[in-house]
């Protein structure tokens, strides 16, 4: 019997993307090799971020969402959406730029924009940008593409670090979105939370990162962010949670002692009470 070996080809049906970073460009031609659609029902276990820099494709046809991208306009799918699109029939060719990735859980407000169908994200660069906006994304999707050819040790760190820049560019972008700017000392807090996720992290060290009494630190976070620390702290880890789970193979206790619960019943509990259902059956409903 002759074994299949498995495709090696993102740009080919078939490849798994088991990393957690693979970024490319696809040069659809009419009657080309890459010219057939693309039809995951299911989704995949990560983000795409897309770019249309050439020509133009069409998404969800035929139904209510049907969507027509040209140059300037990207598409953000995210974990187990329906991916429904190809190169529009009326056009020669369609050539977007695309990054598949795992997001970080720091990352989940960027990757909510205001445009959605079916759950996908969309926006449209051209519409309120010009050409020096698309440029500069396509230069970050381009950098991306090459560090990654480059394989160096610190590739995946790099490209993520790109990768980030372009999120925040859109979320920058999505004017629809009302933005409130954040005081740096939370932001500066912020991030050391999600450096230390695993860590039991008291008001007063938080505090001290912010350089502030842990009174008006408690009080500014609550005005900035809309909650408390705690709340704050714990919506972090459930949401990086739920990555570990639709990502990654981890047994529930792993994934428990990953954010810093040492209890997995403790951590199923607190799940439950987040989204209605325990880890292992939200693992369940979206595999």
């Amino acid at each position: 019997m002759t074994q299949l070996m498995p495709n090696t080809d993102p740009l080919k049906p078939g490849y798994p993307f088991n990393a957690h970073l693979v970024a490319g460009i696809t040069p659809i031609v009419k009657g080309g090799e890459l010219d057939f659609w693309i039809d995951r029902p299911k989704g995949l276990k990560g983000y795409i971020l897309n770019l249309t820099v050439s020509g133009g494709g069409l998404v969800f046809p035929g139904t209510p969402h049907e969507r027509k991208v040209t140059k300037g306009d990207m598409m953000i799918i995210p974990t187990s959406a329906v991916h429904d699109y190809g190169r529009h029939p009326d056009l020669h060719n369609w050539y977007h730029r695309w990054i598949y990735f795992r997001p970080r859980a720091m990352w989940s407000e960027w990757l909510d924009w205001t445009e959605k169908s079916c759950g996908v994200g969309f926006l449209s660069l051209k519409k309120h940008h010009g050409e020096r906006e698309i440029d500069m994304i396509d230069h970050l999707f381009q950098d991306i593409d090459q560090i990654n050819e480059q394989g160096s040790m610190l590739a995946e760190e790099l490209s993520l670090n790109l990768l980030e820049q372009i999120l925040i560019r859109c979320r920058e972008f999505d004017d629809s979105k009302p933005t409130s700017p954040v005081d740096p000392r939370i932001q500066r807090a912020c991030l050391f939370i999600h450096e230390n996720i695993a860590s039991e992290l008291s008001i007063d060290e938080l505090a001290r990162v912010a350089c502030m009494s842990p009174s008006r630190f408690s009080h500014l976070f609550k005005k900035q962010k809309e909650v408390s620390v705690r709340q704050w702290i714990e919506d972090q880890r459930i949401a990086l949670a739920r990555q570990l789970l639709i990502t990654s193979d981890l047994a529930i206790n792993q994934v428990a002692q990953y954010l810093g619960y040492q209890d997995a019943l403790y951590f199923s509990r607190v799940f439950k009470k987040n989204l209605g259902e325990s880890p292992r059956e939200f693992r369940q409903s979206q595999r």
